[in-house]
């Protein structure tokens, strides 16, 4: 900084010191980083359960009984005289009494793709958590 009238000049200079870590502490500390860099390589863990409830059979009969009063009054649009309550749908996964669907199996498939796709940033991105 520059002096007031006599021109001189003063430097303000923050000492930082050096502070000891608590023995108490240091432990523990190193403990959880070495846990820190463990839980790193584990990488994305994407959920694989049930992400979305299947139909019922209740609700599977109630649809069907919509489709088949719309075939039997003519009401189906042309092309759609075979459709059921399941149409276009995957085949449910069963967990323990549940039925349901799952993403994984698409994010699987997105994954085998992008590894595909570019091979060389797949690898880059696994070396990450090895």
């Amino acid at each position: 900084m520059s002096g007031g009238k006599g021109g001189g000049s003063t430097t303000n200079q923050t000492v930082v010191e050096q502070q000891e870590i608590p023995k108490w502490i240091e432990e523990p500390a190193t403990r959880n980083l070495q846990r820190a860099e463990a839980a790193q390589r584990i990488g994305y863990m994407p959920f694989r359960g049930l992400d979305v409830a299947g139909y019922n059979p209740t609700q599977q009969a109630a649809m069907q009984m919509n489709i088949d009063a719309a075939n039997a009054f003519g009401m189906m649009p042309q092309g759609y005289q075979n459709l059921t309550a399941t149409s276009g749908m995957p085949a449910p996964i069963n967990v323990g009494g549940f039925t349901g669907y799952s993403s994984a199996p698409m994010y699987d498939l997105a994954i085998q793709q992008a590894e595909q796709a570019d091979p060389t940033y797949m690898a880059r991105y696994k070396a990450l958590f090895s």
